[in-house]
């Protein structure tokens, strides 16, 4: 499941009416009409220019050129094709194919090399099973037609949805996020052929869609003025597209596995952390393992396994592209992780910025990790019993990462705000915690709580708080994150998931539905050990379940109604450092393998009785007394929810708070975040890199089998 911070996304089922109209919808007020011209200056370069040339009738552009390429040829071609003007669909279809052969057989004898190449795919599918209309993809050897390669993708309208704008306008979107899932993009271009055959760019970025007309396909009006507007811009997209096709990891309309920074740039402005102008990255495995891809605006990002070749050295990699508002830098966020000397959190080797165009658009960042080995899943996937012991000492690491993290300097503290299985990775039995991304700079103060109104996190890996949108965000909702991806681990290894409650799990379920899931779930210990049928599960990883059960959820202290409704979450009055050390060492000590050292353990109990700060209640005690004492002394609390009366899968009777997709308007963010002071400091930590590494005592433990490998739119 991929990471989906701050705004909405869809995942892609099955391509049908349904769905394209559904997508459409969702996105509706990122969508806009607008100028040509617009749109060329946001596509930067010398769009705007040569398209002022392409206007100016010069060279190829020139109108006998233009009808040169139409020609005759493609007449008889479309009436051998039998393309009346009863079927529109298919008319429309033949005439664009027939054109978009001709320029391309017009550019090569014009001796232009070939970088992009036209398939039409009406009746062909490509990885997903969707069915665009047509593509422009690179061409060159090894190179097929999929969505890694495409750089356009082309609608028609159909027949039957011809006075439906929403499916003609779905379908784009959908070839827009299945491009961007599969390859780190600035950009993305479209074409759509509507009624009486007029033409449509489609530009989108991580901000909105903007569209607008172009012109006429030939054979569908008289204006010839149109027609010749319309090809002269596919001539320019066929010349200009080569030279910046809005992938990020290339510069020259080719695909390479290898590259060097300075390729992402296409002429823009960068801010580098460190010089990466020597350095030969190349991809692993050829595709992200990780990342929030499926998510159409907003932040984005792609996670690689990388391959680096310095002046030095050859070494792996962790290689991430970020899209971010200004106020979200991993970068910063990052720095100030290695200012506080955050342990198990791999060093920040350099980094790109590239900043924003304007005030609507995001800010960039090309991010170069030390390797810290492979996510969670895929360690439990091979776990081994010998090992299962190491467990205790490997959440220790990650806990001592959260911890430190939020109680930072004194003066500020981090929250990471999105622990999911992809972003715990394991090296050599050492536990790593990667992708700041969703992290958050703040202020310290009493309670150490971010005011975060927004939907921050992989979903399935949300806590109670996150899910329902309080206000507030502290350390305990990462906790219980990290809480909630062990489980689920153990779950998938030695667990049964019921096929019905996989959609909690896999992102897809309404967050109402996921409340409710969980509230079933957790409402008491035995309810959570015994759904999750863990007969067959070493027992010391059953006991820090448990054990971990107990100090997220503290239902003798807090009702579990009172935790994810009361306005601050009452956990925070009960938080204490030592009990998690004490529940690690219980759990360590119940195990077979008592006697062996756990190093991490260690550490972290070094940490917590030499920094006190991390101990101190985070608020006062006496604000929160009536849901501390709701259930009377020497009573079990009131349970809003009667467990009497549930089975997992019911519904409460007490409503949950809705999503954000209904609500749908309460998702501003409201930091205390970045002011240029913050920014000094951030660049100071970052010049200092190479500097810290020696305070870093991060060091890979005894190798135990696992090795590292919006406006709303307006209609014409």
């Amino acid at each position: 499941v991929d990471s989906t911070p701050f705004t909405r996304s869809a995942p892609l089922k099955t391509p049908n009416y349904a769905a394209y109209k559904a997508l459409s919808g969702l996105y509706d007020s990122n969508v806009s009409a607008d100028n040509l011209q617009s749109i060329l200056v946001q596509l930067g370069g010398d769009w705007s220019a040569e398209w002022q040339k392409a206007l100016d009738g010069k060279y190829i552009f020139a109108e006998d050129s233009i009808w040169s390429i139409i020609g005759d040829g493609t007449r008889t071609y479309i009436a051998g094709q039998g393309a009346g003007s009863e079927n529109k669909e298919k008319q429309y279809q033949t005439i664009l194919h027939a054109l978009m052969q001709d320029i391309e057989c017009s550019l090569l004898a014009r001796g232009m090399s070939q970088k992009l190449r036209w398939t039409d795919t009406h009746a062909t599918s490509i990885e997903d099973g969707r069915m665009p209309d047509g593509l422009i993809h690179i061409c060159g050897p090894g190179i097929n037609p999929d969505w890694r390669s495409v750089v356009v993708a082309f609608e028609v309208m159909s027949d039957t949805c011809e006075q439906d704008e929403t499916n003609i306008l779905g379908r784009q979107l959908w070839s827009f996020i299945a491009m961007a899932k599969n390859q780190p993009r600035r950009f993305t271009l479209g074409f759509s052929v509507s009624q009486n055959g007029e033409v449509y760019v489609y530009f989108c970025t991580a901000e909105k869609v903007r569209y607008a007309k172009i012109g006429v396909l030939p054979y569908c009006t008289k204006d010839r003025a149109q027609v010749t507007k319309a090809v002269r811009f596919l001539l320019l997209v066929y010349m200009q597209l080569p030279k910046d096709t809005g992938i990020l990891m290339h510069k020259d309309g080719n695909i390479p596995e290898t590259f060097r920074a300075q390729d992402i740039l296409h002429g823009r402005s960068i801010d580098s952390v460190s010089d990466l102008s020597d350095m030969e990255i190349t991809i692993l495995n050829g595709k992200a393992r990780s990342g929030r891809r499926e998510a159409l605006f907003g932040p984005r990002s792609w996670i690689f396994d990388a391959s680096v070749k310095s002046a030095t050295e050859t070494a792996n990699h962790i290689l991430k592209f970020h899209w971010h508002n200004d106020n979200s830098s991993e970068v910063f966020v990052h720095a100030k992780v290695e200012e506080f000397k955050v342990p198990h959190t791999p060093q920040l080797v350099g980094a790109i910025a590239i900043p924003a165009r304007d005030e609507e658009s995001m800010a960039g960042e090309m991010i170069l990790l030390d390797d810290a080995g492979k996510d969670i899943y895929t360690f439990f996937k091979n776990l081994r019993l010998a090992n299962s012991y190491q467990m205790t000492d490997m959440f220790a690491g990650y806990f001592h990462a959260l911890l430190a993290a939020a109680t930072g300097d004194g003066r500020k503290f981090v929250l990471h705000r999105d622990v999911s299985a992809r972003n715990l990775l394991v090296k050599n039995m050492q536990p790593f915690l990667i992708d700041w991304g969703c992290g958050i700079v703040a202020d310290i103060d009493i309670p150490r709580v971010a005011s975060s109104y927004a939907k921050v996190g992989t979903a399935p890996f949300m806590g109670l708080r996150v899910l329902s949108e309080c206000s507030n965000r502290s350390l305990i909702d990462d906790l219980e994150s990290l809480f909630l991806v062990f489980a689920h681990c153990l779950w998938l290894r030695y667990g049964t998931i019921p096929a019905e409650d996989k959609k909690y799990w896999d992102g897809t379920a309404p967050t109402n539905e996921l409340i409710n899931f969980r509230i079933c779930w957790l409402l008491c210990e035995s309810s959570f050990i015994k759904n999750m049928k863990l007969e067959n599960c070493p027992e010391e990883l059953r006991n820090l379940a448990t054990a971990m059960y107990g100090l997220v959820y503290p239902l003798s202290k807090v009702a579990l109604y009172n935790i994810y409704k009361d306005a601050t979450d009452p956990r925070l009055a009960t938080f204490n450092a030592h009990e998690w050390v004490a529940a690690f060492d219980t759990v360590a000590a119940s195990s077979k393998s008592a006697n062996i050292t756990r190093v991490n353990l260690e550490r972290l109990r070094e940490y917590v009785e030499n920094t006190p700060e991390c101990n101190t209640p985070q608020v006062d005690r006496v604000l929160l007394q009536p849901a501390l004492n709701s259930g009377g002394k020497g009573k079990e609390p009131e349970i809003a929810i009667s467990l009497s009366s549930l089975q997992l899968g019911q519904i409460p009777e007490e409503p949950v708070s809705p999503s954000p997709l209904e609500r749908g308007k309460n998702t501003s963010q409201a930091y205390n975040l970045r002011s240029k002071k913050d920014d000094i400091e951030a660049a100071s930590a970052l010049s200092g890199l190479k500097a810290k590494r020696g305070d870093r005592d991060d060091q890979a433990g005894p190798d135990a089998g696992e090795s590292s490998n919006q406006p709303k739119r307006t209609r014409k």
